[in-house]
């Protein structure tokens, strides 16, 4: 039954004898319309009870007229609790619902807060199920926040609505952190599992690594030491190479002026190591840094004839070959082979010598050595044998083209596959802030290695433009009618030159099949470039360090060394195996007269 009473209330329950549970003639309620306790103080039983100005609606239990059982508060703005009363007050378990920002309490009250254990569902279906103090997540409890694509959870300790003490954190990235948290960040002592593998235990301080601490990554590389920031204290950032060519005789000349510039020897050996230096050269004592050692060698452009074939293959060819790289020589380089696995004796290292014409006399200017020696004046006399070689005339230079298209054609094809083919070197792991290479040798050009080809293009497609220009020079006639000596001059001038140019004919094809046979041994003379780079995958604190470059000149080793590493390696001694032999035949001797006697 429904009744209109003092003031607007409304009353509608139970009524015993035609008589509301409670003394007829008394007010409906001492107490304000906005009181938890609207019905006479011994009223019991369910009832409805709707608040004057309209914003609270209670329907549920009540006992000696206040609220006490199970019973629901309907606010206006769509709010509402439904759940336990206990004298009035929203007290035990019960469900609350927020209709501003839609999340749903489910729980424990205590005196209309959270207060206890409970679940807080999200509107964007995050949870967090654990313990409150005064309507703020406090102690233990699991956080589920929920994203676009991914979620985190946390696991711990709260207080006050934040993270605060010992927990566990699994990001949206995959990665995970355990430890202490302080004011929802992390700080002090934890360890934290990338997603990628990499590893850091130690200490945070503002939600990053900070103190000491210790870093597994991913790459190999382990760094332990202090860290401020997120970052290293001091890190590297650079690479530097220190080199040695293992030659005694190259030790004892003064240190050339230019370092970035060292020479090396056909047939012996060098040394390479790396260290990791900061911005002030300090060794950094980084351990499992990944440093790749290369060598490389001048790139030349592709060189086409105006044929569209062979522009066309010059572009497969570049499509197959490896992106240059950048020098601060002021040219680019490709890979050239390099290995530590060759063993060479003493009569394999060349002589000077052993490219030159053993029927040549010193009176030949056409005949000396040209090929690079430990030697000052061996470039002087490459140069001039060079000069030598451009006096050559056009018909030869054809007549040179058309024999090595033969050549090209003859079995010799053959031969380029037989150059020995030996393993690369393997990248190596830093120690303590160095790594080093041992014994590292160039190795022969495997076949058809076009940097080698385009290179003798463009000197033969060089040579031929400077002939051209001095035969011009030759057939341009004088102005006035020449004399008499001047004509035997002439004479004589031709006479010599034709003599040169057969004695230069001659040598030279000796020459190129001595530098020929040597190149299927070793590498070809000239310059190099060596080059150490940071390979560390994936890059640590995603840096690389900046790689470091040093020319070096391919050389035939000095004749010093040459007789030196005989002396330390003697040849067959034939008369003191004579002389050996005599004493051991006088002994006998000796011992068959002794037992006669």
């Amino acid at each position: 039954m429904e009744l209109k009473l003092f003031r607007s209330n409304t009353y509608a329950g139970e009524k015993f004898r035609d008589k509301r549970n409670a003394r007829p003639l008394r007010q409906i309620s001492e107490r304000k319309e906005h009181s938890v306790n609207p019905f006479p103080k011994r009223g019991s039983g369910h009832g409805i009870y709707q608040y004057e100005n309209k914003y609270f609606r209670y329907e549920g239990q009540w006992r000696n007229g206040t609220k006490h059982g199970h019973g629901k508060l309907q606010m206006a703005d769509g709010s509402y609790y439904e759940g336990t009363f206990s004298n009035g007050e929203i007290d035990g378990k019960g469900m609350r619902f927020f209709s501003q920002t839609g999340s749903k309490y489910t729980g424990q009250f205590v005196k209309g807060e959270l207060h206890g254990r409970g679940t807080m569902v999200y509107t964007d279906g995050s949870m967090y199920e654990g313990e409150w103090y005064r309507n703020r997540k406090h102690g233990y409890g699991i956080m589920k926040t929920l994203g676009s694509n991914s979620s985190e959870v946390y696991e711990g300790s709260y207080d006050k609505n934040m993270k605060h003490g010992v927990g566990t954190m699994m990001y949206a990235n995959g990665d995970r952190y355990e430890g202490m948290w302080v004011n929802d960040m992390r700080e002090g002592r934890g360890i934290l599992y990338s997603n990628d593998g990499s590893v850091y235990e130690g200490n945070f301080q503002g939600d990053s690594f900070s103190g000491r601490g210790v870093m597994h990554h991913i790459s190999g590389l382990i760094y332990d030491g202090l860290w401020v920031n997120g970052f290293p204290e001091i890190m590297a950032t650079k690479l530097k190479i220190s080199f040695d060519n293992n030659s005694e005789i190259d030790k004892k000349k003064k240190s050339p002026k230019d370092k970035t510039k060292v020479s090396i020897f056909q047939g012996i050996g060098f040394t390479v190591s790396v260290e990791c230096l900061n911005e002030s050269n300090r060794v950094i004592l980084d351990q499992g840094r990944e440093i790749r050692l290369t060598v490389g060698f001048r790139y030349y452009p592709p060189v086409s004839d105006n044929e569209k074939e062979d522009a066309l293959f010059d572009m497969i060819e570049d499509d197959v070959e490896e992106k240059p790289i950048e020098t601060p020589f002021g040219y680019s380089v490709v890979p050239y082979p390099i290995t530590d696995q060759i063993n060479f004796s003493v009569e394999d290292i060349p002589d000077d010598d052993e490219q030159d014409d053993p029927s040549k006399s010193p009176t030949d200017p056409s005949q000396g050595p040209t090929a690079e020696s430990g030697d000052e004046s061996s470039d002087e006399k490459q140069e001039n044998t060079e000069n030598d070689k451009e006096e050559n005339s056009e018909e030869k230079d054809e007549e040179d083209k058309a024999e090595g298209d033969e050549n090209d054609e003859s079995p010799d094809m053959e031969k380029e596959n037989t150059v020995p083919q030996f393993p690369p070197i393997t990248t190596l792991r830093t120690k303590d802030g160095l790594c080093k290479w041992d014994d590292l040798h160039l190795t022969p050009a495997p076949p058809k290695y076009r940097p080698f080809e385009r290179m003798e293009e463009q000197e033969r497609l060089k040579s031929q433009s400077k002939n051209r220009s001095r035969s011009k020079e030759l057939s341009t006639p004088s102005m006035g009618r020449p004399s008499v000596s001047d004509i035997r001059e002439q004479g004589s001038r031709r006479r010599s030159s034709i003599k040169n140019t057969t004695h230069s004919s001659m040598f030279d094809k000796f020459r190129m099949k001595k530098q020929k046979a040597l190149e299927e041994k070793f590498a070809k003379l000239g310059e190099y470039v060596l080059i150490v780079e940071d390979v560390t995958n994936p890059p640590f604190m995603n840096r690389r360090l900046e790689p470091d470059f040093l020319l070096m000149k391919l050389k035939q080793p000095p004749k010093e060394f040459k007789r030196e590493s005989k002396k330390d390696h003697p040849g067959w001694d034939t008369s003191s195996h004579i002389k050996a032999s005599m004493r051991v035949k006088e002994d006998e001797m000796l011992s068959k007269k002794h037992l006669k006697d």
